[in-house]
C-alpha cells in the first residue's frame, strides 16, 4: 500500500511539473534580430511547444528630459519557421508619455509564467505590468496578459497600496472569460500576488 501511495504521489508531482514549460536564454545572435539597440531587455526567453521554437522578448524604451519622462514597453512573441525565419505572432505595447512625476510603467519580470495548463500543447504566456504616473502612494494601472498561440486575453485594474483601503479594481475582458478555468485560476493568483504595493 505504501508503494502505491508513493507511486501515485510521484505521478501527481510529475504532472504538476509538466505544466511548466522549460525555458532558456535566447542566443545573442537571435536577440540582435529582435531588439533595438536603445531598448532595455526585461526578459528574453526561448521555449518549445506545438509551434516549434518560440521566442519571447519583453523590452522597455525610455526617453527623458529635465521636466518629464516617457516609457514604453514592448512584449513580442515570435516563432521560428523551418527556414529559420522569425515570424511575429503577437505583440503587446503600452506607454506612459511625458510624465512629470514618477513614471511607474514597469514590466513585472517575476510575474512571467510559461505553462501548458490546459494541455493543448500550446504555451500560455502570462505576465503583469504596471502603468501610471504618480508622486504618492495612490493606485496605478495594473494589467495582466495571457498569450496563447497568438491569441491575447487580459485583465485590467489597479494596484492595491497596503493600508489605505482603496477599492479593488479588476475587470477581465471577453477573451479572458473564455479561457479554461485552470488558466484563469493561475492568472488570478498572480494578480493577487502582484497587485499589493508598498
Amino acid at each position: 500500500m505504501k508503494k502505491i501511495v508513493l507511486f501515485f504521489s510521484f505521478i501527481l508531482s510529475f504532472n504538476g511539473f509538466s505544466q511548466q514549460i522549460p525555458t532558456k536564454a535566447i542566443q545573442p545572435s537571435v536577440l540582435r534580430k529582435i531588439v533595438s539597440d536603445d531598448a532595455i531587455v526585461d526578459k528574453a526567453l526561448q521555449f518549445e511547444d506545438k509551434n516549434g521554437k518560440n521566442y519571447l522578448v519583453a523590452t522597455t524604451l525610455q526617453n527623458r528630459s529635465d521636466e518629464w519622462a516617457s516609457k514604453a514597453i514592448l512584449v513580442q512573441h515570435y516563432i521560428e519557421k523551418s527556414n529559420k525565419k522569425l515570424v511575429l505572432i503577437r505583440q503587446i505595447t503600452d506607454k506612459e508619455d511625458h510624465c512629470e512625476l514618477d513614471n511607474d510603467l514597469q514590466f513585472l519580470t517575476e510575474s512571467l509564467r510559461i505553462t501548458d495548463l490546459d494541455k493543448n500543447n500550446y504555451a500560455e504566456i502570462t505576465f503583469l505590468y504596471k502603468v501610471g504616473c504618480r508622486s504618492d502612494v495612490s493606485p496605478i494601472g495594473l494589467k495582466l496578459m495571457v498569450i496563447e498561440n497568438g491569441n491575447k486575453a487580459g485583465v485590467k485594474g489597479k494596484t492595491q497600496p497596503r493600508g489605505f483601503g482603496f477599492p479593488k479594481e479588476k475587470v477581465a475582458d471577453a477573451a479572458f472569460k473564455k479561457l479554461s478555468k485552470v488558466i484563469q485560476d493561475q492568472a488570478y493568483k498572480l494578480w493577487d500576488k502582484f497587485a499589493p504595493e508598498f
